[in-house]
């Protein structure tokens, strides 16, 4: 009787603990918001991108209704997340965007939250189109299971990666410190994962730096 009981508490744990992309667009309100001084249009771009970040795939973007659906698969530490991105007009220089960022399996030791990653990812997107980046080549991503209107035009520059590369190491720092203050082991075990995690996603990202100024030479 009492492994009947665990086996069905462990279950309750396994589905509350799982998302989809489907039950995550219906979590809009429930998010981290943000808004930028910036039009609907430059905002827009800037989210498609900041979807795409790392791991995160882009599942469907629907620029009428001004939501992203995004997920990361699978890895060895995690299940993977579902990401649900809203943009609002708030005006012709104004723009709202929620993130919302959910588990896709049942609760693991370490868990990733896109929401704050991608709102800082929006925001440097914004600021390097504002000041003229430097782009090369475009690269053309048609979404999987979408409409023609979601055939998205996002540019692959040395500079959207150099910009990664300052936001991943800004959060391998803000984690080493986390870990100096953490109190139990399991919080440090935890917070180790996520540096791993980090170094793995920096070494991605200085390689593709170096393929881009291959490139240039």
């Amino acid at each position: 009787m009492k492994a009947l009981v665990l086996a069905g508490l462990a279950w309750t744990v396994f589905l509350t603990g799982c998302s989809s992309p489907r039950s995550v667009s219906g979590l809009e309100g429930k998010g981290t918001k943000q808004t930028f001084n910036s039009s609907f249009d430059n905002v827009w771009r800037a989210a498609v991108d900041a979807a795409q970040q790392g791991d995160l795939q882009v599942l469907n973007a629907d620029r009428e209704r001004g939501v992203i659906s995004a997920r990361r698969t699978i890895r060895v530490q995690t299940f993977g997340e579902n990401v649900g991105v809203w943009v609002r007009s708030l005006g012709p220089t104004g723009t709202e965007v929620e993130v919302v960022s959910r588990q896709a399996g049942p609760p693991v030791a370490w868990m990733k939250n896109w929401e704050g990653e991608i709102l800082r990812s929006i925001a440097a997107n914004i600021t390097r189109e504002a000041v003229g980046g430097t782009g090369s080549a475009s690269s053309t991503i048609v979404v999987p299971q979408t409409s023609e209107r979601t055939t998205i035009v996002v540019p692959e520059s040395r500079t959207d990666t150099e910009l990664k590369l300052q936001s991943l190491r800004d959060e391998q720092r803000a984690r080493e410190l986390e870990l100096q203050s953490a109190q139990s082991d399991r919080r440090r075990e935890e917070i180790r994962a996520q540096i791993d995690r980090l170094r793995a996603e920096l070494r991605l990202q200085e390689s593709r730096l170096s393929e881009l100024e291959r490139e240039v030479k």
